[in-house]
């Protein structure tokens, strides 16, 4: 049996059992009991608890039977019945989306990625399956709402997690470029997670980027240094040394001129990139001398 689809992982919408999408659901207060529904889908939620989401602390004389037709109108919108059998059914303790007419898509990417496939290559499916339900941040259309704001950070821990997991299977069988996309992902949504930028490292070493690994592990320091006046971990800086004892021992016998050339580019990269450095034109000229003697040496 067709289910109604609730969409929350992007602008909220609803995919009714013959394909239509309804994007108003009738308002902005409908929309969110819908969400909150959404969001413990299976479970009851009370009246009282909608009421404090909707209103907080000052709730209107007549916010029980605003909230009753909250809810009717939301039965309409998406052409189910009430009662108990219903999609949006009345329980005694209060309103509940059931499940088994009902699927929400933040609940499927929390059942794909979750642990336990047989083999890294079908949690790797799994997990590239689950991404594609993202269309933008868990509860878009919330952006103030502090109940929403409080699921947001829950869901981007998940996701993170998520990523950084299917990152460490793909390099398991030798999927270098996807590891690299997955840490990405990772980061973008959270920049202070080292071990996303781990990844990203050992990713991007793997597929032979070695320069761009290196230059990672910059800018993760420079991150790190600028948003919490602290150097990365000890973990992070083996991966950087390990990436400069591979160059020396196949550069050798030059090993010292290669690492100086490799250092000296990402740091002129690195430079460029800081909006309050602006590289004088002797710095220029002194940088590029520089270069050209170690590449003669």
């Amino acid at each position: 049996m067709a289910k109604i689809r609730v969409n929350l992982l992007g602008t909220t919408s609803v995919v009714l059992t013959d394909g239509s999408v309804v994007r108003d659901v009738g308002g902005i207060k409908p929309r969110q009991v819908l969400e909150i529904l959404a969001l413990a889908l299976g479970s009851p939620v009370s009246k009282d608890r909608l009421i404090e989401h909707l209103w907080g602390d000052t709730p209107p004389r007549t916010c029980t039977a605003t909230l009753e037709s909250y809810v009717s109108l939301l039965r309409r919108r998406m052409g189910v019945a009430r009662g108990r059998g219903s999609a949006l059914a009345t329980t005694s303790n209060g309103y509940v989306l059931d499940p088994d007419q009902v699927e929400v898509d933040v609940r499927e990417f929390s059942r794909l990625v979750a642990p336990g496939a047989a083999t890294a290559e079908a949690a790797l499916t799994r997990t590239e399956a689950a991404l594609r339900l993202v269309q933008g941040d868990l509860l878009a259309s919330e952006p103030y709402a502090e109940w929403a704001a409080d699921e947001r950070v829950h869901f981007e821990a998940v996701f993170v997690q998520a990523c950084n997991r299917a990152a460490e299977q793909a390099l398991s069988v030798d999927r270098a470029g996807l590891a690299v996309e997955l840490a990405r992902r990772a980061i973008g949504v959270d920049g202070m997670s080292e071990s996303s930028w781990q990844l990203l490292i050992r990713g991007l070493a793997a597929g032979g980027a070695r320069s761009e690994a290196l230059r990672a592990y910059l800018d993760l320091r420079r991150t790190l240094v600028d948003a919490l006046g602290t150097e990365p971990s000890a973990a992070s800086r083996a991966l950087y040394l390990g990436l400069l004892d591979e160059d020396r021992a196949e550069s050798a016998p030059d090993a010292g001129v290669h690492e100086v050339r490799t250092l000296l580019n990402l740091l002129r990269d690195a430079l460029d990139g800081l909006p309050d450095v602006d590289l004088s034109l002797n710095d220029r000229h002194a940088t590029t001398h520089t270069q050209h003697l170690v590449g003669a040496a």
